[in-house]
């Protein structure tokens, strides 16, 4: 059982964002989300946030949803089929504990979990339901924010190419129905397990970067409340 939206009759939506934090992203992201007077909901790696729990306080001492998006952000069959259930709970647990350490918050407070590239199945709900429960949060449109570049190597003073992709972005989420639970990323898969070294992935979240605040004017014009996820009305289904 997991959760892809929340109640489509009131009108209220979520931003999430995954894979922080990201010390060239997310303090100017949370800027954005200050000036703009709405919270957001980051999906933390354990790992990132162990690098830099500054930020991760910055989140939570924003009033944003904290969530634990894992410890490595590997992908949770595969660490079954390579090492087993206890590695997988361990990758979860892990995540958890370095999330709320970094951030100043007690784990409790880490209230939903993310699986890694939304990778799920029977197996892995076993090992996670009696942690997280139904708590169990997908998503219900991927848009490939992030994926702006023709290769690795994003540049981040390619401003023509930031601003297409954010472009794309806000259209894409333009008539966002409400229920819906916007996804996001502010920051990538540099330096973690089994990516290569590439630190021009941290730009990549750019264009996210450049296109939230049209998005948010956009959902507030059109009559959408953007709430946290622990305040809405959310949605299991079977997945």
């Amino acid at each position: 059982m997991v959760i892809f939206r929340a109640d489509p009759e009131v009108k209220e939506v979520a931003l999430i964002f995954d894979d922080g934090p990201n010390p060239k992203v997310t303090p100017k992201l949370l800027q954005v989300l200050k000036d703009k007077q709405v919270h957001a909901n980051f999906f933390l790696i354990g790992a990132r946030s162990e690098e830099a729990p500054e930020i991760a306080k910055l989140i939570a001492e924003g009033g944003h949803e904290i969530g634990n998006h894992t410890y490595t952000h590997t992908r949770l069959t595969q660490v079954l089929n390579e090492k087993g259930e206890k590695d997988v709970k361990k990758e979860i647990e892990q995540g958890a504990s370095a999330i709320a350490k970094a951030a100043g918050i007690s784990g409790s407070e880490i209230k939903f979990l993310r699986p890694p590239y939304l990778n799920w199945n029977e197996e892995i709900a076993k090992i996670a339901s009696p942690i997280y429960g139904q708590r169990i949060m997908m998503s219900d449109l991927a848009i490939g924010d992030y994926d702006w570049g023709t290769d690795h190597f994003w540049d981040e003073n390619d401003g023509e190419a930031i601003s297409a992709q954010a472009a794309r972005v806000i259209e894409a989420w333009r008539g966002a129905a409400p229920g819906t639970l916007l996804s996001f990323h502010d920051s990538s898969e540099h330096k973690l397990p089994g990516n290569k070294d590439y630190e021009t992935w941290m730009n990549r979240a750019l264009p996210t970067l450049e296109a939230i605040p049209s998005i948010i004017d956009n959902l507030i014009s059109s009559g959408l409340a953007i709430k946290k996820l622990s305040d809405m009305k959310l949605i299991i289904e079977e997945g």
